[in-house]
Formats: structure tokens, sequence, C-alpha cells
């Protein structure tokens, strides 16, 4: 009996020995480090499945991830086996003409790994690691190959977290309110789930999840609507946006790559606000020269007088306001090509260069993926009417159009976007997107997209009770979310109250938002009136903020409560703050990027006796 026992127990352990060995043999790790190696991006290969985790200085600020795209054709989820793997280096320094800082540096380690499923077919993780920040995309390699992607099983595991997230939306504008810290694996109010970029802070630790370089191979990705214990998982567009048209599957032939998918991570909010990732991955200039793109400041007369663009007369006063107030640009917003009183479009685009002002006119998207009516719509649908319109416009003189109204993140709309782009770079005109997707890196690569609105802006004020109430706490949300993505065209410094919906800011607040938020066209939506009767120092103020910066800090903050920031063109810094909460707050800041062995002249604003006053102290 006790022979039979040992050998038994010999048997037993030899055994359990083959099978760890075994196991051992199934999984394969690579590593990708950050150039100062604070940062680490883990890839697994176990039993034939991919994983990833993120790690800051040793700690995981991604948990265990799952990996995995299927075509529909081929899966790519399993029975996957490795191929080979080539590393590089990424060192780059490139100009925009507009965005947070003047140069950008983007500099990386990457490993390029690629796996075989078991038919043969190849698909590659490209990994990356930045100083501020990891991202990672799949590629397929194989050649002449259609695929139509239907699933991706790519989760963002967070630890546990408040998160400032927005609902997507069945017509995706991005215009729903964020969330402000709620816990990390809070479910969306419905099926159409979460959208991009999603902010997080764990114990230690800063996140910003969002995705960069969306090309025309590409539909644009939110988050799914159930992300129990904070595990968040990829969704293609929903169905029904764009009134149904196209489809939510991207197709397009080998070789090509999906968008990259980023996290900024740092352990203070500075890292995040100050963090240029989703241009750093984007694909380089496409356009060739940009000395012809210039950013700046705007009059807008649709905010205060929905019919303006109706009345040459009235635009007329706007173009004056640009001229006093010394902003290069003035929109004109929509139907403008319809029978209007005072005159006539081409009267106005006189008018405009007799004062040295550049106009920019305002189109539908549309096309059949929107039911709006306003004008001029189908104009930018059509390629051939797109580029014969360009050319119109460029002859005409006018420097930029606003296009608005896509309610789509299909990959149909994402090539008409960029279409539109091309188009207008081939006539040396500029572009700004409104009730758009977010910024995903196509600045960097088409330079003459000056700002995007994906955000809910200074319009609400004119209908929304709600948005008035909650406006000071969105936007010191806006400013760790949405803004860090790229250019927001907020429409800010409204002073004025319309009836339905008087503003809870202050003029003070309204005034720094000038400086705040980042928009490489900064339209100031209030009337004529409202402008030229402010003191003369919130005039001189307006007239000479910048639209385009060399550098910014973030100095504090945190979202929902306040944002101190400091941006700097040439010479002159512009340091702003604004506050969230509904208490009075005093600020001691410093300011260790000073020359402080120079002295300064200054002017601040601060809050004043009333909500639409402000203290004015210069030095």
């Amino acid at each position: 009996m006790n022979t039979f026992l040992r050998k038994l127990t010999l048997i037993l352990t030899v055994s359990l020995g083959l099978l760890t060995a075994t196991l051992a043999q199934t999984v394969k790790e690579w590593k990708v480090y950050s150039p100062d190696r604070s940062l680490q991006i883990n890839l697994e290969l176990n039993n034939g499945s991919l994983s990833y985790y993120v790690q800051n200085n040793g700690a995981d600020i991604i948990r265990r991830s799952k990996l995995g795209i299927e075509s529909s054709t081929d899966k790519f989820t399993g029975e996957l086996s490795f191929v080979n793997e080539l590393t590089r280096k990424i060192n780059e320094i490139y100009t925009l003409p507009a965005g947070k800082t003047g140069v950008y540096r983007a500099n990386a380690n990457q490993a390029s790994i690629t796996f075989a499923n078991g038919q043969q077919n190849q698909v590659t993780i490209d990994l990356r690691a930045y100083n501020d920040g990891v991202a990672f995309r799949y590629r397929f390699p194989d050649s002449a190959k259609t695929y139509t992607l239907v699933k991706e099983l790519t989760e963002f595991a967070v630890p546990e977290a408040s998160a400032w997230m927005q609902p997507y939306g069945h017509d995706p504008a991005y215009e729903n309110v964020f969330k402000n810290g709620i816990p990390a694996g809070t479910a969306a109010k419905d099926s159409s789930g979460w959208a991009f970029p999603a902010l997080f802070h764990t114990k230690d630790h800063w996140l910003f999840i969002a995705e960069s370089n969306t090309t025309a191979d590409n539909a644009a990705m939110h988050l799914q609507q159930n992300c129990d214990n904070g595990v968040y998982k990829m969704a293609f567009p929903l169905a029904g946006e764009g009134l149904g048209q196209g489809s939510p599957y991207p197709v397009a032939v080998t070789p090509f790559a999906t968008a990259w998918r980023l996290i900024i991570a740092g352990k203070n909010t500075a890292a995040i606000v100050q963090s240029n990732l989703v241009n750093n991955l984007a694909q380089p200039n496409a356009i060739g020269s940009v000395s012809w793109v210039k950013p700046g400041r705007s009059s807008w007369s649709w905010w205060s007088d929905h019919a303006s663009s109706r009345n040459i007369t009235t635009m007329k006063r706007f173009i004056d306001l640009s001229a006093k107030m010394n902003w290069e640009y003035s929109l004109v917003d929509a139907n403008w090509n319809i029978p209007t009183e005072g005159g006539t479009i081409e009267d106005l685009v006189k008018y405009a260069k007799q004062n040295d002002v550049k106009l920019t006119l305002w189109y539908n998207s549309g096309g059949p993926h929107n039911n709006v009516t306003e004008q001029p719509r189908d104009v930018m649908f059509n390629p051939d009417t797109r580029k014969l319109e360009m050319k119109k416009l460029h002859d005409w003189g006018v420097k930029a159009i606003k296009v608005d109204f896509f309610q789509s993140d299909k990959q149909d709309v994402m090539k008409l976007y960029l279409d539109i782009l091309k188009d207008a770079a081939q006539q040396q005109i500029m572009v700004i997107f409104h009730g758009s997707t977010m910024p995903r890196g196509w600045a960097r690569t088409y330079p003459n997209l000056l700002s995007m609105e994906s955000v809910r802006g200074a319009e609400n004020y004119g209908w929304d009770p709600r948005f008035a109430m909650d406006a000071a706490e969105l936007n010191t949300i806006y400013v760790y979310t949405r803004n860090v993505a790229g250019s927001m065209d907020y429409t800010p410094v409204t002073f004025s109250d319309y009836k339905c919906c008087p503003h809870t800011t202050t003029n003070t607040h309204e005034l720094a938002l000038s400086v705040v938020f980042e928009s490489g066209m900064m339209h100031f939506a209030d009337s004529d009136s409202s402008y030229l009767s402010q003191d003369a120092a919130v005039k001189k103020f307006l007239s000479d903020v910048p639209s385009a910066w060399d550098e910014t800090r973030l100095i504090q903050g945190e979202p929902g409560k306040d944002a101190v920031i400091a941006r700097r063109k040439g010479k002159n810094w512009y340091i702003a703050g604004i506050n969230g909460e509904n208490v009075s707050k005093n600020y001691t800041i410093s300011l260790p990027f000073l020359d402080h062995k120079k002295s300064y002249r200054g002017t601040l604003f601060t809050d004043g006796s009333t909500t639409r006053t402000s203290f004015i102290t210069m030095w």
C-alpha cells in the first residue's frame, strides 16, 4: 500500500510539472517602454488570444484587457500564432498653424508584432509608448483582401476611478452633457453607449482615452453602454445614424489600419491638458505648404439674430464689428444663398474686402444623411458640385467655410469629412466643422482644419435653460476632456442674456473663455452692440487675444471644479481661470516659467460687484 502511494505521488508530481511547462510555452509577452521609461504597454499572446495592459512606473493603470478583431471572413480573436516583431523609434518635429503649441515634438518607441490566424491571414498590432501616453492599433499587412470589420474585442479595463464621460447619442454631434465624476463602470443611459473622449481619475493617475488618425478606411468608434467593473468595450456606429445611410461596418482593402486607440496618462491634470498625443499619432501634413492658413478671430451674427444672414445690411454691421475689434473674419451663417434684403452675397463679399475683413460661409453637409433644410445644402456632398463651389469661393476671395450637420460616424461620412478638407485645400480654403464628430487628429494631416464644434457650446443659451444653469461646471470639464482632443468651436464670450436662459456665469468668466478654450477660429458669438458697449479695457483685450498659441500650461484645477491655464503667444502670456462651482474662491498661483528677474506689465480682470461687471486692474 505504501509503495503504491509513493508511485502515485511520483506520477502526479511529474504530470503537474509537464503541465506547468506546457502552459509556460503558450504565453508570450512583448513590452514597449516610453523614452523616459515611465510608461509601459505590454502585449500578451496566451493560448492564441491577445490582451494588453499598461503600467506607469510599475503600477497598473490599465488592467489586463482583451484585444481582437473580426471581419466578415476572418477572425483575429483566437488561434493566433506569432509571426515576427519589428521595432522602431519615432522622432518627429512638426509645426501647425493652430493649436495649443507652435512646435510639436513626437518621440516614442514602437513595436509592430504580427500574428497569423488558422487560415494564415495576418494581423499586426502596432504598439507605441510616448512619455505622455500609449497607443495601439490593428493593421492588416496582407495584400488585396477586402475586409468588412464587424466586431472588435478591444477593452479598456480601468482601475477603480471617477469618470467624466458623455453619452454618445443616436445622431452623434457630441453635444450631450458630460457626466461629472461618476464611478467608473457606470452604464450609459441607453444602448447608444458612451462617446470619446473619456477621462478617468484613479487613486494616483489621470487617464484620457480616445482615438486618432481615423482615415477613410475607418468608421469613428465609441464605447459600449455596459462597462461592468470598469471594463469599457469598443463599439461601431449605430445602424440608424445618418438616417440609416451607409453601413456601420467599415470596408477596406488590405493593407490598411484601424485608427489608433490612445491613452494619455499622468499623475496630474496638467499631463492631460498639455498632451499633444492626438495630433502626434495622426498622419503628417498631406496638403503641402500651409502659409495661406491663417487662424483668427471672427464675429458671428447668428447667435444674437438667427435671421441675420438673410439681411445684407445686418451682415455689414458685423463686418464693421470685426474691423473695429481688429478681428480677421466674419461668419455668414445659414441661408445666405436664398433671396436677401439689402443686397446680394456678392455685395457682401465686396464690402468685406473694402474693410479688410475675410468671410467664412456656412454650408449644410447633406446629402441623404441628414434632412436639415437650411441652405446651401447638397453642395458639399456631391464631389463635382463641391469642387466647383470651392473654385467659386476662391475666386470670390472667401477664406473659410463652416460645414454643419453630419449626424453620423459611419465610414461614408468619415470619407466626406476628408474629401471636404482635401478639396478645400486645393483652393486654399480653411474649414470649420460644426455638428460634427470629435477631433481625431485630422488637423495635423489637413492643417486647413481650424476647428470643430463637437461640444455643447454657447449656442445652447438660445433654447436650453439647463445648459445655462450648468455652464460654469461644463466649461471646466471641457478643459480636461473635449478641448484636449483638438480645437473646439464653442463660440464663447457671450455677455448678453436670452430671455429663456440667462447666464449664471459672470462676465469675467465669459471673457476668460477666450483663453481657457483653444480654437484656431475663435467665433465671438455676441451681438455688435454688446461688444462695442464694453469697457475700453475689455475691448482692447478682445482685440488682442490670439487664436493660436506657442505654449500652453495648466497651472491648476480639476474637471467640474476649476481651471487656471496659461498660454503664450510670442513674448506675451495670457493667464485665465474659471470656477465651476457655486462658491467664491481665491487663488494664489505660481508661475515658475516666467523670468522673475524681469518686470512685467499687465491687466487683471476679476469678478466685479455684480455678475455683469468686472474689476479691472492695470500694473
